[in-house]
Parts: C-alpha cells; sequence; structure tokens
C-alpha cells in the first residue's frame, strides 16, 4: 500500500500537544505521502493549491485520502472533494466534533466516503445518518513522549492537567473536592499552576496518585461565538490515553462509550456527580493496591489501543479493506446551505489577512472576491480573525479593544 495513501493536514509546531504530528510521524514511518495544506495554501492561494493536490494525487497514484483539518477551518469547497471521489477514496479524520458538527463537519461528511471520528461514539451515528461510513478511532499518542518514570514517587494526591479558565463546572468538582480537604493540583489554562510544556505535563501524570480527566465540552470556538457548550455535552478526552501510557491512575468523568476504551474499575474509573468524585477520590487515596491494580491494567489496554505506532499500521489497513469493497454514493448536486456558505465565505477574509500580510495581494484579492460572491458574512468569526492576526501583534491596542468590547476568548 506504500506510495497509495496521501495524509492531507499540517504540522503542529509550538504545540504542547504532540498527537499530531505523532500522526504525520507513524504516516510517514508506513510509507504514506504527506502534504501539509496550510503551507501549500500560503504559498499558492486557494485555487492553485487544489490544482497541487489534484495533479499530486493522479502522478503518484493515490487511492486513498486522508484529510485532517485544523479545527474550525474551510481551506477546501464540498466540490474539490467530491471531484476527486471518482477515483479516490476519500475519507476525512475529526477531532472535537461537538463543537463543529453543525457548523461544518456534517457538511464536508456529505461529500466523504467515510468520516473517522476521535471523540465522540454519538456522532459516529450522526455521521453514518448522513450516508458516509465512519466508526469512532480513539486518540492514539507517541510512547516516546507518553511513558512510564520508573522508579517514581508519588508527590500528589490530586491532579488535573487541563484549562479552568471559563470553565464553571471543572471548577465546581476541584472546588467540592478542595473544601471537604483534598489537596488538587491544578495546571493549565486559568489555573495556579499554570502552563506547562508536554514533558512537565508526562511528569505529573507520573507522579499523581489520581489524575482527574473532565469530560465536557465547555469552551467556544469563533464559529460557535460567544454561545458556550453547557456541562451536559461531553466528548472522549485524548487525557484517557495520555494517562493511561503513563501508567497512572485515571479517574474520569463520566462520557457515552468511555467503556470501549477502558473498562471503569478495571481500567479507570468513572464518577457522574461531585458526591460520586468525593467518595470515590477518598476511596483511592486509603486503598493504594487497588488503584494501582486498575492503573496497571489501563497501562496493559493503553500500551495495546492508544500506542500511535500500532494504531497506524491496524488503521491503514482498514481503509484498504474499506477502499475495497468501496460503494459509491451518487451526488447530483451540492445542496447549498446558508451556515456553511456564510462560514465559508467568513472565513476567506483570514486569509486574505495572512496574504496581505506577506503582501501577496493577488492571492489575498482572490479570497475577497470569491467572498464577496457567496455574500454571506458572519462579524463574529470576522472580528475574531481580526483580533487574532492583527490586534494580538499590539498588545496594548488589544487590551483597549478588550475592555471596549468585551472580547473574551475561549
Amino acid at each position: 500500500m506504500s506510495g497509495k495513501v496521501l495524509y492531507l493536514s499540517h504540522k503542529n509546531t509550538g504545540s504542547p500537544i504532540d498527537m499530531g504530528d505523532g500522526y504525520i510521524r507513524e504516516f510517514l514511518k508506513n510509507g504514506v505521502a504527506f502534504l501539509d495544506y496550510k503551507e501549500l495554501y500560503l504559498q499558492y492561494g486557494r485555487r492553485k493549491t487544489e490544482e497541487f493536490i489534484t495533479r499530486y494525487i493522479k502522478q503518484n497514484d493515490i487511492g486513498i485520502l486522508v484529510f485532517s483539518a485544523e479545527g474550525g477551518s474551510f481551506n477546501f469547497s464540498r466540490e474539490f472533494f467530491l471531484g476527486l471521489r471518482s477515483g479516490v477514496f476519500v475519507s476525512m479524520m475529526v477531532g472535537d466534533a461537538v463543537y463543529y458538527f453543525e457548523t461544518r463537519d456534517k457538511f464536508y461528511a456529505q461529500v466523504m466516503d467515510l468520516v473517522v471520528v476521535w471523540d465522540s461514539y454519538p456522532l459516529v451515528r450522526s455521521f453514518e445518518a448522513l450516508g458516509a461510513g465512519s466508526f469512532l478511532l480513539p486518540c492514539a499518542f507517541d510512547r516516546k513522549n507518553y511513558h512510564k518514570i520508573s522508579p517514581v514517587e508519588k508527590t500528589m494526591d490530586v491532579s488535573f492537567v487541563g484549562c479552568v479558565s471559563g470553565r464553571k463546572g471543572r471548577m465546581e468538582y476541584i472546588e467540592h473536592l478542595t473544601k471537604n480537604g483534598v489537596e488538587v493540583r491544578v495546571f493549565g489554562q486559568g489555573s495556579s499552576g499554570g502552563m506547562v510544556s508536554m514533558a512537565e505535563m508526562t511528569g505529573i501524570f507520573n507522579r499523581t496518585r489520581i489524575n482527574l480527566n473532565f469530560s465536557d465540552a465547555g469552551g467556544t470556538t469563533c464559529l460557535t461565538g460567544r454561545t458556550r457548550f453547557g456541562n451536559e455535552v461531553k466528548q472522549l478526552k485524548g487525557r484517557i490515553g495520555e494517562v493511561s501510557l503513563c501508567g497512572s491512575f485515571l479517574l474520569s468523568e463520566d462520557t457515552p462509550g468511555i467503556e470501549n476504551l477502558l473498562l471503569p474499575g478495571k481500567e479507570l474509573d468513572i464518577f457522574r456527580t461531585k458526591e460520586e468524585l468525593l467518595e470515590k477520590v477518598r476511596f483511592y487515596l486509603a486503598d493504594e493496591k487497588e488503584r494501582e491494580a486498575i492503573a496497571d491494567g489501563g497501562y496493559r489496554k493503553a500500551v495495546k489501543d492508544f500506542d500511535v505506532s500500532r494504531m497506524i499500521p491496524a488503521f491503514l489497513a482498514e481503509l484498504e479493506r474499506l477502499r475495497a469493497s468501496k460503494v459509491s454514493r451518487s451526488f447530483r448536486s451540492i445542496v447549498p446551505d446558508a451556515v456553511f456558505e456564510r462560514n465559508f465565505a467568513t472565513y476567506r477574509f483570514l486569509y486574505a489577512i495572512k496574504f496581505v500580510k506577506r503582501f501577496r495581494l493577488s492571492l489575498a484579492l482572490e479570497e475577497l472576491v470569491l467572498a464577496f460572491k457567496i455574500g454571506k458574512i458572519d462579524l463574529y468569526q470576522l472580528y475574531t480573525f481580526f483580533i487574532e492576526e492583527v490586534v494580538d501583534k499590539f498588545p496594548r491596542i488589544k487590551n483597549f479593544i478588550k475592555r471596549l468590547f468585551f472580547y473574551r476568548t475561549s
């Protein structure tokens, strides 16, 4: 299968999370071609990037395309992917689909042979209802980065690594523990421990007796505006695999399908309420033998299921099986949708700004012409792009605008 699969994604330079680049490394090790669509787009612009990819696929006899995009991005038209499907098995990998299903993912899914979901069993069924094949592929990680440290001294009773800024539900859980005498160390955006590197995070997992994981999708994106998801919206977090690969005990908020990843009471444990969280924290702090037995069970399962070096070859074999048995879906035309058109058109302004900053004025004009041709613009997204691409470069101006317009980052 070497040379017949193309992974169309982007590098994650500077990201504290290695999952994206870990996938790229493993795909390359397994003979998969890789194109960074963000680099191509900045070099060639929208139209010539689509032409470059189409030509690359033909010249290199690509039979399977795996597309994995940055969250909330609209670099490619649906027509581009539909045009490839006559000779290529076209698949899309989606993460954080709970944020993007209604605003982006369901529209691209309509022109895909397969949608691979990282973090939501319920959305697998939603994609299938749109006519695309779909299955869940849990987040996998490089064991060179996520590993046991031995010997290690457990110096923290309970810790959480993740965003708490604006996450009311998470803070309620943590504060319930602290008010009842449990010391909780918190790291990440908006926390007392602050941001940590990947190496520091791995060390925290290893040195903690009980690692917490919250399953809420409580943030916002520029596509959802100021509307914040309620705590009832859950997803399978990558933290499940990260902590387990470090051989440490994980106590996770429940979420649909978590038992398909790790068995509660055997490979991790779960909680549903503040009271249950406190009860289980006290139990597992007191019973080291049971806690470490569960941690060991989670580690053995994680090595088998969450190691990217094992996951990618199995995934490629499944792709080839699906490609060989492909039954083509017929499309007469792509039905226009106001939500997709507004988001797609507004995204053109992001790259128009990027191109202007690089003095690529003809490419900026290409984006603006398409945006105004569609004629639907989301002002909140446009404002967000302006803040990220222009105002962020001038902190004093940014602080003034934040005070003036009550702008908040998610």
